[in-house]
């Protein structure tokens, strides 16, 4: 978790930030890191409520059925604090949720304190669900930020369920 959270929370994954990694020098490592979390470890990471671990259990939770963890990673979208868990958790919920974790993301962005974009961004993903957010999309590039967190997502999915 320690070496990846950082370029994994918020946006981090998809914006360029000289002073990080890219995702695809994490590539390397985050990959089998994820093969290895198990459905429980998934799970606490996504109870445990501290940020980092909460933001890696967004990632990692992608392996797995909305059956199998698809509890957890709701709640963990209605107990997001910002803008560091939010969008790794909206990513999460569109891919392994979809439209069940709808009534989770509009309580984020109805309860969404902060300015800083998360509930923007919350709201791009329940659009992308087909959904109409209760505060509308005032930029366009939030909608965009979200099909790369997408794209991503599905393809940390892949390369965790592909098999060597």
């Amino acid at each position: 978790m320690l070496p990846f959270y950082l370029q994994m929370m918020g946006l981090n994954a998809v914006r360029t930030d000289p002073e990080l990694p890219s995702v695809d020098d994490l590539w390397p490592e985050l990959v089998p890191a994820g093969r290895s979390v198990d459905l429980l470890d998934a799970k606490w990471l996504l109870n445990v409520g501290a940020w980092r671990p909460v933001v890696m259990g967004a990632w990692f939770s992608l392996r797995f059925s909305t059956a199998e963890i698809g509890v957890e990673l709701r709640r963990a979208m209605e107990r997001s604090l910002g803008s560091l868990t939010a969008p790794p958790l909206a990513t999460a919920c569109v891919l392994v949720a979809g439209v069940e974790s709808l009534p989770e993301l509009e309580h984020y962005v109805r309860t969404d304190p902060g300015d800083d974009g998360s509930a923007q961004f919350v709201a791009a993903a329940m659009e992308h669900l087909g959904a109409l957010p209760p505060t509308p999309v005032s930029d366009g590039a939030y909608r965009e930020r979200v099909q790369e967190m997408l794209t991503l997502g599905i393809r940390l999915l892949h390369d965790m369920s592909a098999r060597d």
